[in-house]
C-alpha cells in the first residue's frame, strides 16, 4: 500500500510540474519586428534604423514618433516609435498598408497566428455580437508586460493592419474583465 501511495504521489507530483511548467512556458511579448525594448532611447533607435526618419508630434502620447521603412515577414512596411512627453519610448507599432482586401485579411491571418503562438490566445472576444458589424478583424493581448494589438482598417480608400506593442505604463486593462 505505501509503494502504491508513494507511486502516486510521485505521478501526481509529475503532472503538477509538467502542468506548472507548461502554463508558465507561454513566451514573453518580445516585439518581433524589431529588437529595441522600452529602455531604449532615440540614439539607440537611430543607431539601428538611421537618421532618415519622418518625425511628427504624437497626439497620443504627447511626444514625437519617429517612422522609418521596415520589412516584417518578408512584407515592406513602416515601423513608429512613439515617445511620451518624457521622451521615453511607450509604443512600438509596424503598419502595412495594401490595396486589396484579401491580401489585408491574409496578411492579418498570418501575422495573428504567429501572435498567437507567441502569447497564447488573447481572450479577447473581438468577434463578438457586439463587433459582429465591423468588417475589419483585430485582436488584443492584456499582459502585465503591456498591451499588444493587432488592428486593420479595411475602408474604400486604405487599407492598413498594424501591429502595436504598447508600453505597461499606456496600457489598460481588458474592459470586458469589468462585465464577468
Amino acid at each position: 500500500m505505501k509503494k502504491l501511495r508513494k507511486l502516486f504521489t510521485l505521478l501526481f507530483a509529475l503532472v503538477f510540474c509538467i502542468l506548472f511548467t507548461w502554463g508558465c512556458g507561454k513566451k514573453a511579448a518580445e516585439c518581433p519586428f524589431t529588437t529595441i525594448t522600452w529602455e531604449h532611447t532615440l540614439e539607440d533607435i537611430q543607431e539601428l534604423e538611421g537618421t532618415d526618419s519622418e518625425a511628427y508630434d504624437s497626439t497620443v502620447y504627447g511626444g514625437p514618433v519617429y517612422s522609418y521603412p521596415k520589412e516584417y515577414d518578408g512584407l515592406k512596411g513602416t515601423v513608429k516609435y512613439s515617445f511620451d512627453e518624457n521622451d521615453r519610448l511607450v509604443s512600438m507599432a509596424w503598419m502595412y498598408e495594401t490595396d486589396d482586401s484579401d491580401d489585408l485579411l491574409a496578411v492579418y491571418d498570418q501575422i495573428h497566428k504567429e501572435a498567437e503562438d507567441m502569447l497564447g490566445k488573447s481572450g479577447f472576444k473581438y468577434n463578438s455580437d457586439r463587433f459582429s458589424d465591423l468588417a475589419s478583424p483585430g485582436d488584443v493581448w492584456y499582459l502585465e508586460t503591456g498591451n499588444v494589438i493587432l488592428n486593420t482598417v479595411d475602408a474604400e480608400d486604405i487599407k492598413i493592419l498594424q501591429y502595436s506593442f504598447l508600453h505597461p505604463d499606456v496600457s489598460e486593462g481588458n474592459p470586458q474583465d469589468s462585465k464577468k
